[in-house]
């Protein structure tokens, strides 16, 4: 071996990749709350925007955080994107407003993110964790 390759970084040998698949379903639910979360199968479609429905308008997201109270949370109609990039899924702040943040670190707009079971998704202040495989 050459240079600063040790046996578990060469291609004969892989590591897993971190991250959520695109496929199965992943949950949110709300940091810190007991109301009862969201189930996304990522099965259907290349990506899931997420934002709020609201009575001004006619426009409802894919997933819909009205229920969370998106709207008094700063949370846009159109603020961020769950999405497929190389074989795991991504988020994408769609130049929101109030931003979107991945473990308190906010996201540069149009920009994807990978995602981990367990991080903590913020979108204005709606605070949102998520899970993996749950059903």
């Amino acid at each position: 071996m050459s240079g600063n390759q040790s046996p578990a970084n060469t291609p004969s040998n892989p590591q897993p990749q971190p991250g959520i698949p695109t496929v199965g379903k992943v949950y949110l639910h709300m940091h810190n709350s007991t109301q009862e979360g969201l189930h996304i199968d990522l099965s259907g479609t290349e990506g899931y925007v997420l934002g709020r429905s609201d009575s001004k308008s006619s426009y409802i997201p894919d997933v819909d955080l009205a229920s969370f109270r998106a709207l008094d949370k700063g949370v846009s109609r159109r603020h961020a994107a769950f999405v497929r990039f190389q074989g795991k899924l991504h988020i994408v702040d769609l130049s929101s407003v109030n931003g979107t943040f991945l473990n308190g670190n906010r996201l540069t707009p149009e920009m994807p993110y990978p995602l981990n079971a367990g991080d903590r998704l913020t979108l204005g202040e709606l605070a949102l964790v998520l899970a993996a495989g749950e059903n």
